[in-house]
Formats: structure tokens, C-alpha cells, sequence
């Protein structure tokens, strides 16, 4: 959804340009070696730099957290959660770029509480396929890398950052955690043939379920407010016979992750394909929204998610 975003200034677009070539290798070789306090000063830092000149997507992320807490979006506490959005989504890249390169015993005695996953090894030993469905929320590429890690097999779906540095990082990433890409591309007939090759060779298929990349999506009241969101994920389901996993992993207060699985939704395969779907994206909306609502400042969205007009940039 990055069309979405509002448009920086030249110099602000050269200068993060820049950053990306040249701060995406340093940090590749520090975050394994260094200690995680000073990278997240660093982290910090750089966020609170990159902000400063290109600061129009502030007034977006102040809108959508203000109708997520129900406040004015120019409160301060709006104001001190927008900062706290941007700390956790610095953190993001860099605990990303850590833990991707780290022995898999490292990396996992961050996590201190995985909840719901007796049911998944449930699913898993029926032999059925897996989606597992999240959001831009947490570090849902941490998700992945923690079980390729594990030794399952896991392919993750995307869309392609409109920055090449950022995705061949996120690529370098997801190749050292042994997760297998599926890229896509909004509207392209085809693009699911990929996800169901890998759900045929019983790979576990990971999807987000929180933005609708080509305007096609199903609305659905979030928030109060209409919002269109995918109904991709939930046709392949019911198309497959696969059971979709909600999955989300976030920091706690001591920025240790939590690995939470909500209840598996089952999309039914009756005569009536579009209720089958809408009841199931319902069931997705309804516990997106709950999550939302418990971990406001790690849900990222950098442009107007309701499409109220809160930012000046212009869409493609």
C-alpha cells in the first residue's frame, strides 16, 4: 500500500534512498554482533531522523491511531503513541535483521510466551493444509523466520516494496531463516497457482489479511468504519480445504516477543461461495480488531487507512 503513502520531498525521497543503500549492509553486518540496548538507541535515532524529513505520514498514523483509541488525533496521547509506533517499527527492522542471523536457540529464548499452539499441532498432524493469517502488525517477518527455523517448511506471500534495497534485504532475511518466497502481484489472474504449489508439497503458507493491495477486497466495518479488506486468503481456503491460522507475534513490555495464535477459522464450502467467505473474513475482522484494540502502537499503517483524507500525498 506504499502508492498510498504521502509523497516525500526530493531530498527527503534521495536522502532515504541513501539510507537504504548504505544503512541496510551496516546494519546486516551489526545487528547479530552488537548489543540489542545500543542498536535500539541507534534504531531510535535513525527512525526519529527519517521522520523529521519526511514527517507527512505523521499526520496519517495520527488519524488512524486516534480512531483505534477514540481520541482526538491531535491529543497527546495521540501524539505519544504515534512516537511509540515508530519506536516499535524501528525495532521492527532491527530485531528482523538480528534474529534472521542468529542460531536458532538465540533467537528463540527472546520469545517468552507462545499461546494457542497445541491446536496447531493438532492441525499439523491431521495431515491438512496450513494458511497462517496476519497483519502489519508486531514483527510478522519474525514469525516466518522463527519457524523456518524450526525445520518446517514455510513459504511467505508478498507484495514487493517499492524500495529494491529494502526487499533484497527482507529476501536475504527470509533466505537465512529457510523461508521460501511466493511474490505476487495485485490483479494478476495467476498469482495464486504458486501458493497452492506450495500448500501441494505441504508447505505451512503465510499470508497478511490487513490490507487490500487491489481495491477489490470486501468490506467490512473496522473500527466503526467501512474498510475493504482481502478476500484472497479466505477463497484459497475454501478452494483448498485449508484451515487458516491467525498468528501474530509482539513485543511485551520488556520488548521480549509473544507468539499468539487465535482460533482457526474454517471457511465451509457450501452452494453459497460469497457467504462461506464473508463469514469467515468476518470472523478475521472481528479478532483483527480485538488485536488491534490490546497493541495499538505496533499495528503500522503509514498512510489514511479509512480513506479520510488525513493525508496530503497524492495515490498512484
Amino acid at each position: 500500500m506504499q502508492w498510498k503513502i504521502a509523497r516525500p520531498g526530493r531530498f527527503a525521497d534521495r536522502f532515504n534512498r541513501w539510507a537504504l543503500h548504505r544503512g541496510f549492509p551496516a546494519l546486516a553486518w551489526l545487528a547479530p554482533r552488537a548489543p540489542r540496548p545500543l542498536l535500539q538507541l541507534g534504531a531510535r535515532f535513525v527512525i526519529s531522523v527519517v521522520m523529521g524529513l519526511h514527517h507527512r505520514p505523521k499526520r496519517a498514523i495520527a488519524a488512524n491511531l486516534g480512531r483505534v483509541l477514540g481520541l482526538d488525533p491531535s491529543s497527546r496521547e495521540v501524539r505519544r503513541a504515534v512516537r511509540t509506533m515508530l519506536r516499535h517499527f524501528a525495532y521492527y527492522w532491527l530485531d528482523l535483521f538480528r534474529f534472521a542471523q542468529l542460531p536458532p536457540p538465540a533467537a528463540a529464548a527472546l520469545t517468552t510466551t507462545i499461546e494457542g499452539y497445541d491446536e496447531i499441532a493438532r492441525l499439523e498432524a491431521t495431515g491438512r493444509p496450513l494458511l497462517l493469517l496476519t497483519g502489519h502488525l508486531g514483527n510478522w517477518e519474525l514469525g516466518g523466520v522463527l519457524l523456518g527455523q524450526s525445520e518446517r517448511k514455510v513459504s511467505v506471500v508478498y507484495v514487493a516494496d517499492q524500495f529494491a534495497e529494502a526487499e533484497r534485504f527482507r529476501s536475504f532475511l527470509r533466505g537465512q531463516g529457510g523461508v521460501e518466497e511466493i511474490p505476487i502481484r495485485p490483479r494478476e489472474p495467476l498469482s495464486a497457482l504458486p501458493v497452492l504449489r506450495a500448500l501441494r508439497e505441504g508447505r505451512i503458507v503465510a499470508l497478511q489479511g490487513d490490507r487490500d493491495f487491489d481495491d477489490q477486497g470486501i468490506e467490512r466495518d473496522f473500527f466503526g468504519a467501512p474498510v475493504r479488506f482481502p478476500a484472497g486468503p479466505f477463497h484459497l481456503a475454501r478452494m483448498t480445504g485449508a484451515t487458516l491460522v491467525p498468528v501474530f507475534v509482539v513485543y511485551d513490555d520488556a520488548y521480549r516477543f509473544r507468539i499468539e495464535f487465535g482460533t482457526p477459522i474454517e471457511v465451509a464450502a457450501t452452494a453459497d461461495r460469497d457467504a462461506d467467505v464473508g463469514r469467515a473474513l468476518g470472523e478475521w475482522v472481528a479478532l483483527l480488531e480485538r488485536t488491534v484494540r490490546r497493541y495499538p502502537t505496533q499495528w503500522y499503517t503509514f498512510f489514511d487507512y479509512w480513506g479520510t483524507g488525513a493525508t496530503a500525498g497524492e495515490a498512484a
